[in-house]
């Protein structure tokens, strides 16, 4: 572990003269490539935690994933679960909240292609991170999609695994899951054999049959379907079993050769080092960019490394960034390019098995999509681990909690810390008490985690005498 305290490093608050803000960081390693980093500014006041990804690391991946795999899974909340279920479904080290999203439904907002597979088109035309295994670019994308019958000229495709719309063709894969429907439409269920739905991609199909009128429709693998509305369900209804046709998908804005993985966001922060926040552009209000909200956010670095952040907010402890403030942290971090996320109650970095932050729900929000940290496993040590705390705790202290492997402390380094309710806690194991209450305090450490409830109180109970500290030890591989 790495413990940095900072004085005047770049506050975001305007100090008087003579004043400096004092920044403390914390970083520790988790696995070859990755380094965790908390951050505290008590100033401004803003915590920060982020994840730094070495591209250059074998073994270790970031990948856009939808909650449950597709767009509407079944066991989801409406098409989503909350960034630590998405880790945990996918034995992922981490996890962070990625696109916007509709709450009634579960496609994310933006452009999502999941290594090299197109999950859906934009539903708004909005900047997007893309990455693959030696670069990662910002771009803007636009992607055009055309359907031709076996006897006749090409009918524009508003979409793919998007909500349908009225006077609309929807064009639903199995990356969508359930494809669901409302008001009157024609479904068509179509045979795609021997085919992936890229970002450009020509896919010959044939029509299998007609589909019942229904609310919803499972897309089977090898197959995909087409739904109609309004004044195209004709073009539709005159398909017919058999029937040839052909699907054209072609998607601009990045180099293809290049990039597997794309996420939805916006704006753009970060543009060749420098603050380049586009907010009015892309349709951002300026309750949204001017004021401080929690944020999430991805950059990458001149080397190719990938940083993924989160800034708590709407608390007494972390009052959130701007969007300008935003970019700044990213530049601090090292970005050369950067963009935002969704934000406020969404904002959530779930790692080895805990929200390290605090979401401004309370809880951690069910999202449509995330980005997963993929990599090898943290090992699992036999012995009684142990959180070491003291009942309750005064409202004016800030007691040390630590970890114990058989009655013997663990290093801090191998400890990641987060805490909920009452009390918030840093990486060095000091707990700060915000109100009377209960905080439930939990450590990952050693492939396993624990939990301790800590009641704060007024004023904190009388010392007893202290035992002589037991010795630090780190364990060896069984």
């Amino acid at each position: 572990m790495r413990l940095i305290s900072l004085v005047g490093l770049a506050a975001l608050s305007s100090l008087g003269a003579g004043q400096t803000a004092k920044i403390q960081i914390w970083e520790k390693p988790i696995s070859p490539g990755l380094m965790y980093r908390m951050q505290v500014d008590t100033q401004t006041p803003l915590i920060l935690h982020a994840l730094r990804i070495s591209s250059k690391t074998p073994g270790l991946t970031a990948l856009p994933e939808l909650a449950g795999h597709t767009v509407n899974e079944e066991g989801t909340v409406k098409g989503r679960l909350s960034p630590g279920q998405m880790a945990a479904q996918s034995s992922a080290i981490a996890a962070i909240n990625g696109d916007y999203f509709s709450f009634t439904q579960g496609a994310p907002i933006g452009l999502m292609v999941r290594s090299g597979e197109l999950i859906d088109t934009p539903f708004k035309a909005r900047s997007t991170f893309g990455w693959g295994p030696s670069t990662a670019a910002i771009a803007t994308c636009t992607t055009s999609v055309e359907l031709t019958p076996e006897d006749g000229s090409a009918t524009k495709v508003d979409g793919v695994n998007q909500p349908c719309g009225q006077n609309q063709i929807e064009l639903y894969t199995p990356a969508e899951g359930t494809a669901q429907f409302s008001g009157p439409h024609t479904a068509v269920l179509i045979n795609v054999p021997q085919s992936q739905w890229t970002p450009n991609c020509t896919v010959d199909a044939s029509v299998d049959s007609l589909l019942p009128v229904s609310s919803d429709a499972k897309v089977p693998e090898g197959k995909a379907i087409l739904v109609g509305t309004g004044d195209k369900v004709a073009l539709l209804n005159a398909l017919r079993p058999g029937e040839k046709i052909r699907i054209q998908i072609r998607t601009e804005g990045f180099d293809w050769e290049k990039i597997e993985n794309v996420i939805g966001g916006g704006p753009v922060l970060v543009k060749d080092g420098k603050v380049a926040v586009n907010a009015e552009a892309e349709g951002f209000p300026a309750s949204f960019y001017a004021k401080r909200h929690p944020r999430t956010m991805i950059g990458k670095t001149q080397e190719g490394d990938i940083w993924l952040v989160v800034v708590d907010g709407r608390q007494e402890i972390s009052s959130g960034a701007t969007l300008e403030e935003g970019a700044k942290l990213m530049i601090q971090l090292g970005c050369s390019d950067a963009l935002n996320l969704d934000g406020g109650g969404s904002t959530n970095l779930s790692l080895l098995g805990l929200s390290v932050n605090r979401p401004s729900d309370g809880a951690e929000r069910p999202v449509s999509n995330g980005i997963l940290v993929m990599g090898p496993k943290v090992p699992v040590y036999v012995g009684e681990l142990k959180i070491v705390a003291a009942a309750s705790v005064g409202l004016a202290g800030k007691p040390s909690v630590h970890l114990t492997l058989n009655g013997s402390i663990v290093p801090n380094a191998d400890v990641i810390w987060s805490a909920q309710g009452a009390a918030w806690i840093d990486q060095g194991g000091s707990l700060h008490p915000l109100e009377l209450g209960k905080v439930t305090v939990r450590a990952s450490a050693y492939g396993k985690v624990l939990s301790a409830t800590i009641s704060v109180v007024e004023k904190a109970p009388g010392r007893k005498r202290r035992r002589k500290t037991p010795p630090h030890v780190r364990p060896t591989t069984p």
